[in-house]
């Protein structure tokens, strides 16, 4: 069901009494702020525009919001001291840690060397010992040899007592 839209009929306003025929313009006036001898502040309100505020009300509104404390913008290290103590702690400690046991390889490792290749000196040792004392024995056989260089870089060798 549709209604048609139509214009209401306007009815005369009655006419006001003598004292309110002209409006009334101007800031308003309460009785107990006229008696007041409190002085009037202005403070920001939500949209930010003043607003007119007896001075034991602004202090109420301040109160009720409290100030943001101020921050502390001085630069901060990147890591914490702390942080850096335990971090070089652990490095000096890791390198003390490689130079010892650099200093113990570079001392062990001949001790090494001296039990795994100690039986092969040994016995080259053993064999040159012994060779020297067969020569001596035998008389000490003496073998001369002479090459004897020719053309196209051939040689003969021939062997002599």
């Amino acid at each position: 069901m549709s209604f048609p839209l139509e214009p209401r009929p306007q009815t005369p306003a009655a006419p006001l009494p003598e004292p309110f025929q002209a409006p009334l313009t101007g800031p308003v006036e309460l009785y107990a702020e006229r008696r007041s001898t409190e002085p009037v502040v202005y403070v920001p309100d939500a949209y930010g525009r003043m607003v007119p505020v007896l001075r034991s009300q602004a202090d109420a509104l301040i109160a009720a919001v409290p100030a943001t404390a101020p921050r502390d913008l001085t630069p901060q290290p990147l890591i914490d001291s702390r942080a850096q103590q335990l971090l070089a702690a652990g490095v000096g400690t890791g390198a003390a840690a490689a130079g010892v046991g650099y200093g113990l390889g570079q001392i062990l490792a001949p001790l090494a060397a001296i039990t795994s290749s100690g039986l092969l000196w040994a016995v080259c040792l053993a064999a040159v010992i012994a060779g020297t004392g067969r020569r001596a024995v035998r008389g000490g056989d003496t073998y001369i040899t002479h090459n004897h260089a020719k053309w196209w870089g051939k040689t003969t060798t021939t062997n002599g007592r």
